[in-house]
């Protein structure tokens, strides 16, 4: 079953949210290279809502280590983050 992991991030200015943002379209592709799905959602000014599915429970797990390495990089433009995770019931896309 796919597992996903959601995170709802706070960063510390529009600038920070704007230069994560750019960082993140071009390379979490070829970071995350196992997720079947990745998403940024910019929700508001300094707001965004990231969202990857991974094939399964070990590909997330695999993952886990590189977001640490990226999240590491990238506190000074991160003010919160909330992570959640869990099962896929549904991924649809037309």
């Amino acid at each position: 079953m796919s597992y996903a992991r959601i995170n709802t991030m706070t960063f510390v200015s529009p600038e920070a949210a704007d230069t994560l943002e750019a960082q993140y379209v071009e390379t979490a592709p070829g970071s995350f290279t196992e997720a079947t799905l990745l998403t940024f959602v910019r929700t508001g000014p300094t707001t965004a809502s990231l969202t990857s599915v991974y094939p399964d429970k070990a590909a997330f797990d695999r993952s886990a280590p590189i977001r640490a390495e990226r999240m590491k990089a990238n506190e000074g433009l991160i003010a919160s983050v909330e992570m959640t995770e869990g099962d896929v019931r549904l991924c649809h896309t037309n």
